[in-house]
């Protein structure tokens, strides 16, 4: 009893493991998104907005 038992583990662990590799060989289906950008998006920003002004020395 105790062979079969071990033929039927083994059968199994080998259709869950080819199952798992086929699944990861599977082709991903690919999304393209297009999202429009306004041109006053695509300005850089000043240099004087780089530096903060300083504030009160107490």
């Amino acid at each position: 009893m105790t062979r079969k038992l071990r033929i039927f583990l083994g059968l199994l662990i080998l259709v869950v493991s080819l199952t798992l590799l086929v699944w990861s060989l599977w082709p991903v289906e690919y999304e393209t998104r297009t999202q429009p950008v306004e041109p006053s998006q695509m300005q850089l920003p000043t240099p004087s907005s780089f530096f903060s002004s300083p504030g009160p020395v107490c």
